[in-house]
């Protein structure tokens, strides 16, 4: 389960479809019933964050904080993964910087939201990329978790999947 708080007001988000993507995320990486504190700030509150927590007076991206173990969980049945907070600033920047020409500024920074979201899960999963192996074993496993948040094929009328390079023949 993700607990999504969107705490800044200069970028739009679709909650409930960005929301929808992410969990389809936690599924792929088997993580489906923990829970997970999302949080959208504005690059002056995850600087803070940043100071305080590791030392780096500037924005990030992103950052993670692990929870509570599965053991240590208290009265939730299902464990606390731990908390993510992203910039939804640098999340527009870096969004927009990635996309590909004809892709809409929501679709850019949406995408660069749940790329960051799967990254921020993956450290809360024990990944890390301090080597390069371990750097190469993260990246296979973002990928394939930004596949699955793709989120199901698009169906026709039949229910059968939608080729689209054919779908207008």
């Amino acid at each position: 389960m993700i607990d999504l708080l969107n705490r800044q007001r200069k970028v739009p988000v679709q909650a409930a479809r960005l929301s929808a993507r992410l969990q389809c995320a936690m599924q792929a990486a088997g993580v489906a019933g923990a829970e997970v504190s999302l949080m959208l700030v504005s690059d002056r509150a995850i600087r803070v964050l940043n100071r305080r927590w590791r030392g780096h007076d500037r924005p990030t991206d992103c950052l993670s904080f692990p929870g509570r173990a599965p053991d240590d969980a208290g009265p939730s049945p299902e464990p606390h993964l731990g908390d993510i907070v992203i910039s939804m600033e640098r999340a527009r920047e870096q969004g927009l910087a990635r996309a590909k020409p004809g892709t809409s500024t929501e679709s850019a920074i949406e995408e660069e939201v749940v790329a960051l979201f799967i990254h921020s899960l993956l450290h809360l999963l024990g990944y890390d990329h301090e080597t390069d192996a371990a750097a190469r074993r993260m990246r296979a496993r973002e990928r394939r978790l930004a596949r699955a948040a793709r989120g199901p094929q698009s169906t026709s009328g039949s229910g059968r999947p939608v080729n689209r390079s054919n779908a207008s023949r």
